[in-house]
């Protein structure tokens, strides 16, 4: 079955795996994964028991590598599209309840997670449809996924010596600090390009699949000069007229202090560019359980 608008726009095809939203909120502090940094600089990197976590003492929700995100119960398939910064660092699971957990986000990050459509929401009127297999393939009474662009993260400018200045062609880098001011916890130099959309509408993105990057910190805040190196990934998110992708902190990732200043990035894999597919949230509840 296949329903179209009288400008012959699709809305549905039965044919193809529906996804309906599930939840909408912000996203709220979740843990902290400490970064490890090797006990002493003759030893094995290669060797797992020779790096220790680096121990900060003041409120975890400002370290370096807070973690935010939110719970689901009962998911099949979800995925997650965000309005404001965050890089999936990966999810939890425990019994049926899936934690999703995203560095570089706070507080104000939106997420609207969206999983097949499933036959456990009361209400009516409405309309569902099944496979011959039995399984809902849309339910009207879950607002639907609708992709409205499907934009490929940009190629990085040319390197010197391997080593890029950002990690998009045209987009700049900022360093994030929240908390008091240290090597440890100020090391969060972000890489970000903004790419704008139609004006008028709230975006929303998700990024299937995503890279790594090595990160050079070198920036002085404060008057605190602090070298760190340390590991990145890479994320994508929307925002009002525009979306964006950024590389930030893993957390829990390696650091090391080199003794040279020079802020940089380097062992960005540029074989294949990830897509980031984006969403218009105007006519999505928020927030929505």
């Amino acid at each position: 079955m296949k329903v179209t608008k009288e400008s012959g726009e699709l809305l549905f095809d039965t044919d193809l795996i529906c996804y309906g939203l599930v939840k909408s909120g912000y996203v709220t502090y979740q843990e902290t994964w400490s970064r490890r940094t090797l006990r002493s600089a003759q030893l094995d990197p290669n060797n797992g028991a020779n790096w220790v976590p680096v121990s900060v003492t003041y409120d975890p929700a400002h370290k370096a590598d807070a973690l935010y995100g939110f719970t689901l119960y009962n998911s099949i398939s979800p995925i997650v599209f965000l309005v404001g910064p965050g890089c999936l660092n990966g999810t939890s699971l425990a019994g049926n309840a899936m934690t999703f957990l995203f560095s570089n986000a706070d507080a104000s990050t939106k997420f609207y997670c969206f999983d097949l459509m499933a036959d456990n929401i009361p209400g009516s009127p409405y309309m569902k449809t099944r496979n011959v297999n039995g399984l809902i393939t849309f339910n009207s009474l879950q607002p639907p996924l609708n992709i409205v662009y499907a934009i490929q993260a940009p190629a990085p400018p040319t390197p010197s010596g391997g080593k890029y200045g950002t990690t998009y062609s045209g987009g700049y880098n900022y360093n994030l600090n929240s908390g008091p001011v240290n090597q440890y916890n100020r090391s969060r130099l972000i890489s970000r390009i903004d790419i704008p959309l139609s004006a008028g509408y709230e975006y929303a993105a998700y990024l299937p699949w995503s890279r790594s990057v090595g990160i050079y910190d070198a920036s002085d805040i404060g008057g605190y000069p602090a070298y760190i190196q340390y590991g990145g990934a890479e994320g994508a998110f929307g925002g009002m007229g525009n979306m964006s992708f950024i590389f930030g902190a893993s957390a829990g990732t390696t650091m090391a202090s080199p003794l040279t200043a020079n802020t940089h990035f380097f062992s960005l894999p540029i074989d294949r560019f990830p897509v980031a597919l984006v969403i218009k949230t105007n006519n999505l509840p928020f927030p929505y359980n």
